[in-house]
């Protein structure tokens, strides 16, 4: 291991172990092995295939992130309109503050009858738990060494167990805040059994000198279903690096959706293992970025059994040296027929010195497929700000309809009616306080 984050995190780990949850048993043996594998890997660069785009290691060791202390007390939220997103919706809230449950802070009371929900340190023994926290994708190998570091380090997350053929009665909004800065390692475990429903919100607010490694494991039983939204909204100090790893039964549903506005460097992952036939898988967001930001959507979608669905959109507005990155992979299994799978990235630069990567790939084995994918990159329309002008709209005003309009073809496809129209006022917004401007 040559790099100075790594040595950073390993040391960590060598002071924290005996206080990390778990400490003895499997957990203790399986950290133990991920904190070498890391080791071993150290932090991805640009020289690997998969973080060709990104270099985490640069990002992190731009600042020494030590632990994120433990806040207690009061916590003022951020003065932003993401503050509020989902505050007129009626919800369960679970707080998390630099990285560890609040239950203080939180509000969710009188679940139904079958809906559990734990801080991740009560569920280590289940075996449920287990085999979330075990589970690799072996088909992204270079990513799978990152969850590493999450697998040594965690120390808190949600974990979420919903039995057979309940319904969550009202959305789950998971809340987590950066109010210290330092590094924050969460893990959220997630398992919908058979027939099982749930919609979760998540959200990711804060401010200073922060590094959010968040990973999500989700099991859908058959003809579960899960609505998921997350909205990023964090400060330009803040390296944000969250996992979603998913395995689907047979004729279930994942719904996703993510919406990144703040943060400096950030690195969003998807991978979605089909496992039984006939479900469905819709990976979208959208996101606005300016300044220096740069955020990275990196998305596998493995189709291994047949008939299943996989859609996924992603569109990007990027305005002064903000860059973009979108890889997505589709692969279709041998036997995996009747498979549809689509991906498609829109980004639109509203400056000379943004920039966007991307790179959508097909890897399929079999022949009776419908599978697509493409990409585009451009700029707002000249004709059509001067069609606007010409028709009495200032141009400030022209360019945000024109962003809006292009924008809602994602945001169109947020799983919530309320949340929707939440996302769509903060898009507006982004605009209006200032951004998109050339």
């Amino acid at each position: 291991m040559n790099d100075k984050a790594a040595q950073s995190f390993a040391a960590t780990y060598d002071r924290e172990r005996a206080a990390l949850p778990g400490a003895d048993g499997w957990l203790a043996r399986r950290r133990d092995a991920a904190l070498k594998s890391f080791s071993a890997a150290g932090l991805p660069h640009r020289r690997l295939e998969e973080w060709k785009y990104t270099d985490l290691r640069q990002a992190l060791e731009k600042s020494a992130f030590t632990a994120a202390p433990v806040h207690a007390g009061a916590v003022v939220l951020p003065d932003t309109a993401a503050a509020s997103a989902f505050a007129a919706i009626d919800r369960h809230v679970v707080v998390f503050v630099n990285g560890r449950y609040r239950a203080d802070l939180s509000k969710a009371v009188r679940l139904p009858k079958g809906v559990e929900l734990h801080s991740l340190a009560d569920v280590l023994h289940e075996q449920w738990a287990k085999e979330l926290v075990e589970r690799r994708f072996d088909d992204a190998r270079q990513s799978e060494d990152i969850v590493d570091l999450n697998t040594a380090l965690m120390r808190d997350g949600a974990a979420l167990r919903i039995r057979k053929g309940v319904r969550l009665d009202k959305p789950l909004h998971l809340l987590f805040l950066a109010a210290d800065g330092g590094a924050s390692h969460t893990r959220n475990l997630i398992l919908l059994e058979e027939g099982a429903d749930a919609t979760i919100f998540e959200s990711h607010l804060g401010a200073g000198v922060a590094f959010a490694d968040i990973v999500t494991d989700i099991a859908l039983g058959d003809e579960a279903h899960l609505a998921h939204v997350k909205l990023q909204d964090e400060a330009a100090s803040t390296v944000h690096l969250a996992t979603l790893r998913a395995r689907l039964g047979a004729k279930s549903r994942l719904s996703s959706f993510a919406l990144t506005l703040g943060c400096g460097v950030s690195r969003t992952q998807n991978f979605i293992l089909f496992a039984g036939e006939g479900a469905e898988a819709h990976v979208n967001g959208a996101y606005a970025l300016k300044g220096a930001q740069h955020a990275d959507q990196f998305c596998v979608i493995d189709h291994a059994v047949p008939g299943c669905t996989s859609h996924t959109l992603f569109k990007g507005v990027l305005d002064g040296a903000s860059e973009g990155v979108f890889q997505g992979k589709v692969i279709v299994r041998p036997h995996a027929q009747k498979t549809d799978g689509r991906q498609m990235t829109h980004a639109l630069l509203l400056s000379r010195d943004a920039a966007m990567n991307a790179k959508p790939e097909l890897e399929i084995y079999a022949d009776d497929v419908q599978c697509a994918h493409g990409s585009t990159v451009g700029e707002l329309s000249r004709d059509a700000i001067f069609f606007l002008r010409s028709r009495g709209i200032p141009e400030a005003s022209a360019r945000q309809l024109l962003v809006s309009a292009f924008l809602d073809e994602a945001l169109d496809l947020v799983p919530h009616e309320a949340v929707h129209e939440a996302l769509k006022l903060l898009a507006a917004g982004w605009f209006a306080d200032g951004e998109g401007r050339a």
